[in-house]
């Protein structure tokens, strides 16, 4: 019956929990969220667990749910399992603060120091002034036993909050230790600057003042440990130990009368509040004071009986009395006068070295350790001194870079066993010094023999292989000690230093691509490193990569936002990216911090530059121009934007305009040759030759080929303003008709009267079977403006020639080296026939070809006739000699060889091909030959008869000036 009861209560708790469990399904992953949630905040972490496990099975990627069940899971204790869940959350999340706090928690639970670290690592990164985190990562160091990082983090998190008490005085406690130690270490000079420090942030630190006076009185100054102590009590005035102190200092200083003096004064030491000092220290000293003043000093006496019979035992107490007390002249005396007495005698000997040190007199020091150690090279401390002064020698030889001498040292201590690892190092640093690698990778691998589990061997192997520029084997080192000490600041800040250095080198050998992969590797271990961040910017502008410099920089900029050169190089990024506005706005914003910033304008004066080459290339003259005009007024220092400028106005502008702009650049800058120059070319283009050849004279050369090249084109512009210019042609016209053939002579002469006026005069004359002819003319040109000029002559004949030629040209150049000609011409013939002729042409010049064609239209009392011919000269040389070419067709001839005989070959068709060669002798001086073929119909036995005649002709000019 029994039995039966306890199935029944059994099945009743099933049932009921079935029955809640049913209660507590729900369909939504949030609603377990919800009520997780609830359970923790009322503390049952039981049911929260339950909740957000159930929630987990609808949605197993939820983060929320996991980090619920984390942290019911570590109120539970399941540290295992809140573990396992935490950590799926923070490989997802790992900038999550309350997953990073949960995992430190669970960590430094269950003594998992070196994780908890890490996580603690994290916090900081995110939150680097959070005073818990650090606090709670010195507590994990200590319960370590690691009380070197516990101190180190203590040292940063006082640099952080150094006005926090608490922190001051965990601070202080840590560097009063120190102190100890550095005593300890006889490193008295590092102490005292150690307890100096803590009395800096605490005047009132009792135990560091404490420290400083031990200290000085271990150094033998039991003066200056009595001045400390006189300043301790200006702090804390009543303390009882620092006034036995100084009472005791002015006993052993023998000043009994000052300490009975100091004890007596009421206010120093009231006797209400130190009766034992009244009570019995003053009446000591006042019976010590009586007995020194009876006897008189010891010290004083056994000299006397030292300087009287030499007694051994006055000996002993004058030597160990005046070393301890800091009487070194006595010391020297006594020991010097004992070891004359007793020159084997070892002990004065040492304490002879000993009063030497090097604290009080390093050269004296040294000659007594040396003396000694050829006399005992046996003794163990006498040695360990000699090796010493031979390492702190080589130490010195090195200094002064005498490498030979500071070696020979080194490797006789390599065989003393206090010194062979530092004379090892030493090796290895003088081989690194002389570049001799190959020695110092057998000396680094020997170190690393010595002491395999050194990681500083290994570094010093990382560093001698980015010597060798070997960086990808000296990144692999670092790396492997990087990972091998997860907890250390100092290898991944040496990683990214190697990897600046790795990216400079293949700057410098313009391996850009590869850089930037470098750069990468590093900024993922330090992100705001500044080298780092300035080597990607470059290099990516190096390559170019434009838009990529432009994200280092935004990059640079976030974490140094006040940088002045981070901007500055992302305004001129931004110009090369065709981005001006923006990089304009950029420097805009820095000029009104730094208003007078000649680094700021000249930056401004490149992006304008850059704006005004983009304007100039899409055809943008004036805004170019505009812009070259304010980058020169901000930056006149530089030239470029002057010369693009003064450039471009000599291509696209008038020349007046040009020149004009040149003559207000020049009253700036007076002493500008390259203005002058340009200047020259302008009066060139405006054929005022004078001045252009002056001008021209001050352009700047350094290559003496070109420098010689230039001296001839001189010579050439020099010779264009020569006045007189004489030309004599001989032209031999052969033809399938005897009636056609001519020999033909001219010459012809021109003076130049003025910048402006030409005159000139011409003979020709004609030879055939059936006689001669002769036609003789004047002409002149004028230049009216750089752009117009024209001219006009006069030519009277006989037979083969008109009887009459009246002529007028005009020419005018146009824009981008065009220009247009008309002309007009009145012939008549020997046959009574009057022609009138009208030539239109334009020509257009490049910098070594001129193009030309012309159309020209007769009209006779019947007929009117037509020509249209083109030709063309190219530039062959610098010399400026040319090759020729012309072609015409139409019903009138056109025949530049025989130009006032057209008129007797007009017919109804005819065809013109020539060529010629135009070579300069001299600057002076031009040999020009032209040859050419003409076909045409012509009455040849009556007027009814038309046969086509070929006829060729071939023509040998002079030309010279003078």
């Amino acid at each position: 019956m029994k039995i039966n009861k306890s199935i029944l209560i059994l099945i009743v708790v099933v049932v009921s929990q079935f029955k809640s469990f049913a209660q507590e399904q729900f369909d939504s992953s949030d609603l377990y969220f919800e009520e997780a949630k609830k359970d923790i905040a009322e503390q049952n972490f039981t049911r929260a667990a339950k909740m957000s496990w159930r929630g987990l099975q609808l949605a197993p990627d939820d983060l929320d749910l996991k980090v619920l069940l984390g942290k019911s899971n570590i109120e539970l204790g399941r540290y295992d399992t809140a573990r396992y869940v935490l950590k799926q959350v923070y490989e997802r999340r790992r900038k999550d603060i309350d997953v990073l706090k949960y995992l430190v928690n669970i960590e430094h639970t269950t003594k998992r120091y070196s994780d908890a670290i890490c996580f603690l690592n994290e916090l900081l990164e995110i939150t680097p002034y959070s005073r818990g985190f650090w606090r709670r990562k010195i507590l994990i160091y200590k319960e370590m036993g690691n009380f070197e990082e516990a101190e180190r983090a203590l040292k940063r998190l006082y640099q952080i909050y150094p006005d926090d008490t608490e922190i001051q005085n965990d601070y202080n406690y840590i560097m009063l230790n120190d102190g100890n130690n550095a005593i300890a270490e006889k490193n008295y000079d590092d102490a005292n600057e150690i307890y100096k420090t803590v009395i800096d942030n605490d005047p009132t630190n009792k135990d560091a003042y404490i420290g400083v006076i031990r200290n000085e009185m271990l150094k033998g100054n039991p003066e200056y440990a009595l001045q400390f102590t006189n300043r301790a009590l200006l702090e804390l005035k009543f303390d009882q130990e620092l006034i036995e102190k100084k009472i005791g200092l002015l006993e052993d200083l023998g000043r009994h009368e000052e300490a009975i003096a100091f004890i007596k004064n009421g206010t120093d030491v009231p006797i209400d509040r130190f009766p034992q000092i009244h009570a019995k220290t003053l009446p000591y000293l006042m019976q010590q004071s009586a007995s020194f003043n009876e006897y008189n000093d010891p010290y004083e006496i056994n000299k006397k009986l030292l300087e009287q019979n030499g007694n051994s035992e006055s000996q002993n107490y004058v030597i160990s009395k005046a070393m301890g007390k800091g009487f070194d002249g006595d010391a020297e005396y006594f020991l010097k006068k004992g070891i004359k007495r007793s020159p084997n005698n070892k002990k004065l000997q040492v304490q002879l070295m000993e009063l030497y040190r090097p604290i009080k007199d390093r050269e004296r020091f040294e000659k007594e350790v040396i003396s000694l150690h050829e006399k005992y090279p046996n003794d163990t401390d006498i040695s360990y001194n000699y090796n010493l002064i031979m390492y702190n020698r080589a130490k010195t030889y090195v200094e002064n870079r005498q490498f030979d001498l500071a070696l020979e040292i080194y490797e006789d201590l390599v065989s003393s066993p206090d010194f062979t690892k530092e004379a090892e190092q030493q090796i290895f640093g003088i081989y690194l010094e002389l570049g001799q690698y190959d020695e110092a990778t057998d000396q680094v691998d020997k170190l690393i023999g010595l002491e395999p589990d050194n990681p500083d061997h290994l570094l010093r192997k990382s560093s001698l292989y980015a010597k060798m520029d070997l960086y990808e084997d000296a990144l692999n080192i670092t790396r492997g000690l990087e990972q091998s000490n997860p907890l250390s600041e100092k290898y991944p800040r040496i990683y990214v230093g190697q990897t600046v250095e790795y990216a400079r080198y293949l700057m410098k050998i313009q391996r850009y691509e590869k850089a930037l992969e470098v750069i990468e590797d590093g900024l993922t271990r330090q992100n705001d490193n500044k080298d780092l961040l300035n080597l990607a910017i470059n290099a990516s502008s190096a390559i170019p990569d434009y838009p990529t410099g432009i994200n280092y920089n935004r990059s640079a900029l976030s974490f140094y936002p006040n940088n002045k050169n981070f901007k500055i190089k992302l305004s001129s990024l931004l110009a090369q990216n065709k981005q001006y506005d923006e990089a304009i706005a950029v420097l805009d914003s820095l000029e009104t911090v730094y208003k007078y910033d000649r680094k700021i304008k000249n930056s401004l004066a490149e992006v304008l530059w850059y704006r005004a080459r983009n304007n100039e290339d899409e055809g943008n003259i004036d805004e170019a121009l505009a812009d070259y005009h304010l980058s020169d007024s901000l930056n006149p220092a530089e030239k470029y934007s002057l010369q693009r400028m003064v450039n471009l106005y000599i291509i696209q502008k008038p020349n007046d305009e040009a020149l004009e702009i040149i003559n207000e650049k020049i009253k700036k800058y007076p002493n500008d040759n390259f203005l002058k120059y340009k200047k020259g070319l302008v009066f060139e283009l405006m054929k005022e030759y004078d001045s252009a050849y002056y001008y021209q004279q001050f352009r700047e050369i350094s290559d003496p080929f070109e420098k010689q090249k230039w001296n001839e084109a001189l010579e050439t512009l020099k010779a264009a303003k020569l006045k007189n210019k004489l030309a004599a042609t001989y032209t031999q016209a052969n033809s399938d008709s005897l009636a056609f053939s001519t020999s033909l002579a001219s010459i012809a002469y021109n003076y130049r009267y003025d910048e402006k006026n030409t005159f000139g005069a011409a003979v020709n004359y004609a030879a055939r079977r059936s006689g001669v002819g002769v036609q003789a003319g004047l002409n002149y040109s004028r230049i009216f403006n750089p752009k117009l000029y024209a001219d006009v002559g006069v030519l009277f004949g006989s037979q083969f020639f008109p009887k009459f030629v009246l002529y007028g040209n005009a020419y005018k150049g146009l824009d981008n080296g065009y220009e247009a000609q008309a002309g007009i011409r009145y012939l008549y013939l020997q046959n009574d026939i009057s022609f009138f002729q009208l030539n239109l042409g334009a020509s257009k010049t490049w910098e070594d070809v001129w193009l030309n064609a012309k159309v020209s239209l007769m009209r006779d009392n019947a007929f009117t006739y037509f020509n249209f011919a083109t030709q063309t000269r190219i530039n062959v040389n610098a010399k400026g000699d040319y090759v020729s070419f012309i072609a015409s067709f139409g019903s009138a001839p056109f025949n530049d060889q025989l130009p006032e005989g057209a008129a007797a070959f007009l017919d109804f068709s005819n065809v013109l091909v020539g060529a010629g060669y135009g070579h300069n002798i001299s600057p002076r001086t031009m040999l020009l030959v032209n040859g050419s073929w003409i076909n045409f119909k012509s009455p040849i036995t009556d007027s009814n008869s038309l046969l086509f005649i070929n006829q060729y002709n071939l023509a040998v000019s002079i030309i010279t000036k003078f």
